[in-house]
């Protein structure tokens, strides 16, 4: 009796889910052990096992970009391996186009695929075609697995809930997943970022003073220990912070928004405002809508009729250039949508500018002006108060986390990471101890103020007078029905410390 040739068998097996590859039994160890005793059957073929185990775990059959069946591919060049057995089909591809790539590299070198529980082998014409059926059925069952699951993220989308990726800056994600909690200290830092864009208007100027201050965007340990995030704000990330509707308590579902069922940490009117700003400094047409006209009021003059902001635009009559700002929301959406008319900018920017310089002559608007600073101060140290609160609360719980840390030899990265919380919360204690100095000036403070700006002015370039305006000025409302003018001022600009935090 003739021994036939020895025929050198690869087992190749693969798992898609996230079960631990050290557990004694699970799916990889099962289609090995069931491909074995088929392989031991086959014996008296010359079929032997390589030793060589080729096993790709938790790695998606949907794609070829699979270590182990690359490192097979290669065998197979090297011809150390002339039939590969799989337990099923879908273990070595769910794609029917894939899996014909697959056969069709296995044909050249004349290798024959061979599964345990489906009856073929790909050797002859008839077991080709079944593998072509099976596989019709497998990618049909990959396309429902895929809509099902997206279909349930949606639900859950829908119903508020939080459904996986990493964690933002100014929440936690709750051990259990699935949820958000607040971190009080993260949330201070957000609303901080908030109100920072408000001042400086630019994104650009935003991450500058960013990084001046030292703050970075959310840090975490994952499961397994790392510490992961932690990177320098870029104008990019800063734009998702600042339009990410979950900071109101919202989660987003292909541009629509739902209720979350997480509490936000940004009020509902502060974002509104930062998000008007943002679509005033967008990107359109791949051009950004820069103030080339050095527009005086451009994001401050808003219609008082309908609130929305005016727009600056111009014309052009016999080579002159006739500027002129128009309410947005009736340029965006109908003249019959609200009262207000063009109005000429050099004009409505002078009226601007005496109101302005005028409170250094009228000791009434003097008054009125360090009244309005006076209540922001107190209000400012009302928020104080509670910031104080809140870190010091969070500073307590960080020791005891971090004393029980240190005592249960926990591991390094969260002992580092609880460190970094502590120093962010004895910085931000610090800082509010540096804020709670801030006093209102006098009238006379102001009136100087002002009348050195005045003498000033006319040497000013027109970016100079726009930055200096915007400082001073945090809106002007324009009332169509009578034309009168109302100045609202930016406490920061009398109050030059109060916007220049710290480190933290």
């Amino acid at each position: 009796m003739n021994t036939p040739d020895p025929v050198p068998v690869a087992i190749y097996t693969r798992k898609s889910t996230d079960a631990k590859v050290e557990q004694e039994v699970h799916s990889l160890s099962v289609q090995r052990a069931s491909a074995e005793s088929f392989v031991a059957s086959q014996q008296h073929r010359g079929w032997f096992c390589l030793p060589e185990k080729y096993d790709d775990n938790n790695i998606s059959g949907g794609t070829l970009e699979r270590p182990a069946l690359q490192r097979l591919k290669q065998h197979i060049c090297e011809g150390r391996i002339k039939v590969v057995v799989i337990n099923r089909l879908d273990r070595i591809s769910r794609s029917l186009s894939q899996f014909l790539e697959l056969t069709e590299f296995f044909e050249k070198h004349g290798v024959a695929l061979v599964s345990v529980t489906q009856n073929f082998n790909t050797g002859d014409s008839m077991g080709r075609l079944m593998v072509q059926i099976i596989m019709s059925f497998a990618e049909f069952e990959r396309s429902l697995i895929r809509d099902r699951v997206t279909e349930r993220l949606h639900a859950a989308r829908r119903k508020g809930r939080f459904i996986g990726g990493p964690p933002v800056l100014g929440y936690n994600i709750k051990p259990k997943g699935g949820e958000l909690e607040i971190d009080e200290l993260e949330a201070i830092r957000v609303r901080d970022i908030f109100e920072l864009y408000l001042q400086l208007r630019s994104v650009k100027a935003a991450v500058h003073e960013l990084h001046r201050r030292g703050w970075c965007n959310k840090k975490w340990i994952t499961r397994d220990g790392k510490v992961s995030g932690g990177n320098s704000f870029s104008t990019s990330s800063l734009h998702h912070l600042l339009s990410n509707p979950i900071y109101i308590g919202k989660v987003t579902l292909k541009g629509e928004n739902f209720e979350g069922k997480h509490e936000g940490i940004v009020d509902p009117k502060l974002f509104e405002r930062v998000q008007a700003m943002l679509a005033g400094n967008s990107v359109q047409g791949g051009n950004r809508r820069r103030n080339k006209h050095s527009a005086l009021l451009k994001g401050l003059l808003t219609c008082k009729a309908c609130n929305a902001l005016f727009v600056h635009t111009y014309t052009r009559k016999k080579n002159r250039m006739y500027r002129y700002y128009t309410c947005g929301h009736k340029r965006d959406h109908g003249a019959d949508t609200c009262p207000s008319v063009p109005i000429p900018a050099g004009e409505i920017e002078s009226l601007v500018v005496e109101q302005l310089f005028s409170i250094g002559t009228n000791p009434e608007l003097q008054e009125m002006v360090c009244r309005q600073l006076n209540e922001a101060i107190e209000q400012k140290r009302v928020d104080l108060a509670q910031r104080r609160k809140t870190a010091r609360q969070q500073l307590d719980r960080i020791h005891r986390e971090l004393a029980s840390s240190r005592e249960f030899d926990a591991l390094p990265s969260l002992i580092h990471h609880l460190e970094s919380k502590q120093r962010e919360a004895e910085n931000l204690l610090e800082r509010i101890d540096g804020e709670e100095t801030l006093r209102a000036p006098s009238g006379g403070e102001i009136a100087g103020i002002l009348n050195d700006m005045r003498s000033l002015w006319p040497s000013f370039n027109e970016g100079e007078r726009c930055a200096f305006v915007r400082t001073m000025v945090s809106q002007v409302d324009y009332d169509a029905v009578d034309g009168n003018i109302t100045l609202h001022f930016n406490d920061a600009g009398f109050l030059p410390d109060a916007g220049k935090g710290g480190a933290a």
